[in-house]
């Protein structure tokens, strides 16, 4: 099988040769760490890794996020610290000595008030030829014959807003201002919407589609079920409307937390794959998988911090999930966020060599 089948029979519940591989490999600080540890210097890793499917290096267009995003300005640097205005026009503090996945201190937020969104809006309305790549004709000539999967990124309803006004004054919105919330979330809509009739006007095949909410913590969502549902769902079923007349087979979910209350929603709109699933918030592939049967697949699932433990670690958490979610199908076992720097070039080795072998004997490979 080619990578690009094998992905789509495993998130498909089909019978590929195997279980297609996948993870995504997001901080150059971890790479700096193998590259000491042994990895060769500027090798491709997914090619080093055999993966099938990375849904941030194989994708239609040239980036995951369809808003606008400038250079961050440096505004004050000390021996400790950085406070830079970055790409959405937040202003953030970040230590000198902590590098990425390490969080930064947001001080404000590009969007205060409705003028500020006025003003933003004519930045993303329109014709935006940064969204499509150079190189589209070709990318839909080579669809028939490609061998990975590729797919784009189809814009978010939360996490954007989450991005441009912060939690607590986005929360305080949904209550004040719902006619301004109804605003963003239509020109949002139109945003995703826009750009994924420009790419299928290309002619090109798609095999994935991925929503970007990031909106759930380790409690749970950051906004209400109900809230959620009554205003931003409808985004969401909009573009998986074109998506499902488009015929693109695969319909994908990525948001942290714990978003448990939420996957019923995406799951009756037809978005059957969920990532990272994250374990650190209480999200557990065996649970979810009892819960919804073949309903639902998995990217992700396995708990990065028994990653950076010892091999008993690694194997009491990715064993008994590769049984639980190899026997179905549906699964790509995957690090459930990018892959931090406390994981040795060892570990990942060694994790994915137990996926490979755990593979093997489910399928006989």
């Amino acid at each position: 099988m080619t990578r690009r089948e094998r992905f789509l029979a495993t998130m498909t519940f089909g019978t590929p040769d195997r279980p297609a591989a996948g993870d995504y490999f997001s901080y150059a600080s971890t790479r700096t760490r193998w590259e000491r540890e042994g990895l060769p210097a500027s090798v491709d890793l997914n090619a080093y890794f055999e993966m099938d499917f990375d849904p941030f290096a194989w994708r239609a267009t040239p980036g995951i996020m369809l808003l606008p995003y400038l250079t961050p300005t440096v505004l004050e640097e000390t021996d400790d610290y950085i406070i830079e205005r970055r790409g959405y026009g937040e202003v953030c503090r970040v230590l000198k000595n902590e590098p990425p996945p390490a969080m930064p201190q947001w001080l404000s937020y590009a969007l205060q008030s409705r003028t500020d969104w006025e003003c933003y809006r004519e930045k993303i309305i329109g014709d935006r030829p940064e969204l499509l790549p150079d190189n589209l004709a070709q990318l839909a000539a080579a669809s028939p014959t490609r061998d990975y999967p590729s797919g784009m990124w189809v814009g978010s309803s939360y996490g954007y807003l989450r991005d441009l006004w912060g939690v607590e004054a986005l929360s305080y919105l949904f209550y004040d201002d719902p006619a301004l919330i109804e605003e963003m979330i239509e020109t949002l809509t139109e945003l995703s919407l826009g750009l994924l009739d420009r790419v299928l006007a290309s002619g090109i095949q798609l095999d994935w589609v991925m929503f970007w909410e990031d909106m759930a913590y380790k409690n749970g969502p950051l906004l209400s079920p109900e809230l959620y549902r009554r205003h931003c769902l409808p985004l969401l079923a909009k573009v998986m409307a074109r998506v499902q007349a488009a015929g693109i087979p695969v319909a994908m979910l990525d948001s942290d937390g714990d978003v448990r209350e939420l996957i019923p929603h995406w799951l009756d709109l037809g978005i059957t794959v969920m990532h990272p699933m994250e374990a650190a918030s209480g999200m557990d592939i065996r649970e979810e998988r009892r819960k919804y049967g073949k309903r639902l697949a998995v990217f992700g699932g396995i708990d990065k911090r028994a990653l950076a433990g010892s091999r008993a670690d690694i194997d009491a958490e990715v064993l008994p999930k590769l049984r639980a979610g190899f026997a179905d199908g549906g699964f790509i076992p995957a690090c459930d966020h990018g892959i931090p720097p406390d994981v040795s070039f060892e570990n990942f080795c060694y994790f994915r060599e137990l996926v490979r072998r755990g593979g093997e004997e489910m399928y006989g490979s």
